[in-house]
């Protein structure tokens, strides 16, 4: 049996594509090469890709749109396209990963992953519409997200923090799919849960536990400007839809599910209870929300430093500080303005987020310049009270710790 996973590059899709390797199936995991959500159509061409696979498992799903990953063409168009495909092609089933709470549901992803299931149900294809709460995991957005705000010194809820959820482990969704795969079920549809919803401040103070940080106190957050929020924190999770989705709650019967897999999926205090987090998912939680705040700040840092030179500082001063490290009378002036252009310039691009390996590394490098000509032309700066030349030293430290995060993000 040849099975195709769609989105296995995500972080579900991945799951199940590394657990059927190690089964007795043959697995295609589809790259842009195979099939493109973001450009999906029904052709010919994408009937005679389907014609050698039995099973295909769609892992696809966008949790916040963007220019070229909206949720119609992500989450409604691409689906209807490959359930039309696969129904020409005779693929044999479809297992579709949905999302709890879509035939409910009142926000723009809920709505357009419902059109999609509908499709699917009315098709004609046997299929398996799979409803996942939170899924967790080791690699899980929403996972680490959570694991961060857990560490935070007060626990940010959303209101009295009371909505209900009710995660399920990464290892039961991929349990489900592989049992639907073996299933005899024409028309499979389960809502994915843990054995117990939890509020979404229990949820939290579950991580906080797991982490083995001491109990804090929790404080109601503002959701007005959630949105730009997320996006200072590079968070797609954190936006206006999610908090509505959040308030309008996330659990289910876990009965079918468990009827289903022959077992009750572990509730996530019980799982996270069963042992601690080992030093390096601590020290992860704590640097998560770290990284965009230390870009921000290293990007402001050398938007002031263009603004004050070149505007705020006394001029006479500033080239007097240049011709100490022998810039000439007629070439002063004009670097000045380069010169704090170009420290602007890298700011915007930092904080924009352009190429930003290469910008940390010339940032280094300007650093480095700067300090060294102070060093040798006017050696007494490292004697300033106030660590003038001194500071470059931890700033570029921080640079190359956030070099590192990124890497990583």
């Amino acid at each position: 049996m040849k099975i195709l996973i769609i989105g296995a590059t995500g972080f579900i899709g991945k799951a199940i594509y590394q657990a059927l390797k190690k089964s007795k199936y043959k697995v295609v995991a589809s790259l842009r090469d195979f099939i493109d959500f973001t450009t999906l159509q029904y052709d010919k061409e994408l009937i005679e890709k389907l014609q050698q696979i039995d099973i295909v498992v769609n892992a696809v799903g966008a949790i916040a749109e963007t220019k070229r990953e909206t949720f119609e063409q992500m989450h409604t168009l691409a689906p209807i396209a490959l359930f039309d495909a696969c129904k020409e092609a005779g693929v044999k089933r479809v297992i579709h990963i949905s999302a709890l709470g879509t035939q409910t549901g009142t926000t723009a992803y809920h709505t357009s992953k419902n059109r999609a299931d509908e499709y699917l149900r009315a098709s004609g294809l046997e299929y398996a519409i799979l409803h996942p709460s939170i899924v967790y995991g080791d690699d899980g957005k929403s996972t680490a997200l959570f694991q961060a705000l857990a560490t935070l010194p007060l626990t940010p809820i959303v209101g009295n923090g009371s909505q209900l959820l009710q995660p399920i482990r990464i290892e039961d969704l991929v349990a489900t799919v592989q049992k639907c795969i073996e299933s005899n079920e024409k028309k499979i549809e389960l809502n994915l849960v843990g054995k117990e919803p939890v509020t979404y401040k229990e949820l939290l103070e579950t991580f906080r536990a797991w982490l083995r940080l001491k109990p804090t106190k929790s404080v109601s957050v503002p959701t007005i400007g959630t949105n730009v929020l997320g996006k200072i924190l590079e968070e797609p999770t954190v936006n206006h839809d999610n908090i509505v989705m959040l308030n309008e709650g996330n659990s289910a019967s876990v009965k079918p599910l468990a009827d289903f897999l022959g077992y009750t999926p572990i509730g996530i205090r019980e799982n996270l209870g069963k042992k601690e987090a080992n030093n390096t998912q601590k020290l992860y939680a704590s640097l998560y929300l770290i990284r965009p705040l230390l870009r921000l700040i290293i990007g402001f840092v050398w938007i002031w430093s263009g603004v004050v030179s070149a505007f705020l500082y006394p001029q006479s001063l500033a080239l007097e500080l240049l011709h100490e490290v022998g810039v000439p009378v007629g070439f002063d002036i004009p670097l000045l303005y380069m010169a704090s252009f170009l420290d602007i310039g890298i700011g915007v691009l930092t904080i924009v987020g352009y190429r930003l390996q290469r910008i940390l590394s010339l940032q280094i490098i300007v650093i480095v310049v700067y300090t060294l000509l102070l060093t040798f032309f006017a050696p007494y700066h490292w004697l300033h009270p106030f660590g003038a030349v001194l500071k470059n030293l931890p700033l570029i430290i921080s640079i190359f710790i956030l070099s590192r995060l990124e890497r990583f993000r």
